[in-house]
């Protein structure tokens, strides 16, 4: 079981901030979704297959600081089981799958190792002959894993002739509040967006009583931990003072000040209004890993994945995720595929209400780490806000 002081846990802590923040450099007014978790575990599987420079580059960006590979193999081990314990009060459920191409030179060394400890299903597709229905074959695995949350993560397109293996993560979270909001008590109510115009959203409200509850004087801002069930997952609420504070408050984040932020709770009794909302979001990440500094990998000419097999480089990371917040709980999803080719405490109760723009987490306490991080600007217009790379 993984614990409080996993070491990939640390990573995932690093690395969510790092890529949330890259993320929303490029979309400063969009709504955002993502599990940097379940892109952690699939880089982490490639960068098992990378040698030299290329691994270097990848381990210092994934924040993946362990003594040797046999401990970040064991770590990993862990925490891709610890993914999926969920219990009777909540669903919590990931999955691992490689698709190598049939009959090329995906090395069986590597696919044993990524297999056992990181518990990863295989299956050998045809890309070479049949890169179409190769797709349309991930893409149904991944909407079923996530109760059809994810549909279509990979793009047209994105499997061709020259795809030698995919790697996929799937996860997919399901909980209902400790404390539920009644239905009836949603109003339409005031949001304020970051420009100073005011918009109208359905606001759930509640009195809860000892609920983590802490406010930061240093960082201009509220913290909410709402728990699910069962009490090991939350959502966390980051609330900025100012309507247009968020921004600022994501440019001071990392990841001792989130933490700190986080932990610096008391428990009093505390009126909640929170927008009911959906969101989901699209990425292709290949150039926010690369600014992060794995830039060799996706490159045709520098790429070393030698440890997988030859001539390999990473063509894209897609990556895919929904949350859908209401009464009665959160019901969240999300995956990643990198596609690899060949070359080519008062009495009186606080009031949290959450009227403007706010940063949120699902965390997980056994982990000690987010499993999706997002942030809420303005009610969705569509059902779905994209951030795709041209």
């Amino acid at each position: 079981m993984a614990s409080e002081k996993s070491m990939v846990s640390a990573s995932a802590n690093e690395f969510t901030l790092d890529i949330y923040k890259a993320v929303t450099e490029s979309s400063k007014n969009d709504n955002l979704f993502m599990a940097p978790t379940s892109i952690l575990v699939v880089m982490a599987m490639v960068q098992v297959g990378a040698r030299n420079v290329t691994k270097d580059q990848m381990i210092a960006a994934l924040k993946l600081k362990f003594k040797n590979e046999k401990e970040l193999l064991e770590e990993f081990e862990l925490f891709s089981k610890a993914l999926n314990q969920g219990s009777g009060d909540i669903t919590l459920q990931s999955a691992n799958k490689l698709y190598p191409d049939k009959g090329k030179d995906i090395l069986q060394e590597y696919i044993s190792v990524v297999s056992k400890h990181f518990g990863t299903e295989i299956e050998a597709l045809e890309f070479s002959s049949s890169p179409e229905p190769s797709r349309m074959s991930i893409n149904k695995w991944v909407e079923e894993f996530t109760n059809h949350k994810i549909k279509d993560l990979l793009p047209n397109g994105s499997i061709n002739t020259l795809t030698r293996l995919v790697i996929v993560n799937a996860i997919y979270f399901k909980g209902n509040w400790a404390t539920q909001f009644k239905p009836e008590s949603t109003k339409k109510d005031n949001f304020l967006l970051i420009d100073g115009k005011t918009t109208s959203v359905d606001m759930m409200n509640a009195e809860m009583k000892k609920v983590r509850y802490g406010e930061s004087s240093e960082h201009a801002c509220k913290v909410l931990h709402l728990p699910y069930m069962g009490e090991e997952l939350a959502m966390i609420v980051v609330l900025p003072k100012d309507t247009d504070g968020l921004l600022k408050l994501e440019q001071s984040l990392d990841s001792p000040t989130l933490n700190t932020i986080i932990n610096d709770v008391f428990s009093p009794t505390v009126v909640v209004s929170l927008p009911k909302f959906k969101l989901e979001s699209s990425f292709a990440l290949s150039n926010t890993l690369s600014a992060l500094g794995m830039v060799d990998v996706f490159s045709e000419a520098k790429a070393d994945l030698s440890g997988m097999g030859k001539e390999l480089y990473v063509s894209q990371v897609f990556h895919k995720a929904f949350v859908d917040v209401n009464e009665e709980g959160t019901e969240a999803a999300a995956a990643t595929a990198a596609v690899i080719r060949t070359r080519s405490l008062p009495a009186r109760p606080r009031e949290f209400k959450a009227n403007h723009p706010f940063l949120f987490l699902i965390w997980n306490y056994k982990l000690n780490a987010p499993l999706f991080i997002g942030r809420y600007m303005h009610p969705p217009s569509a059902p779905s806000q994209t951030h795709e790379e041209l």
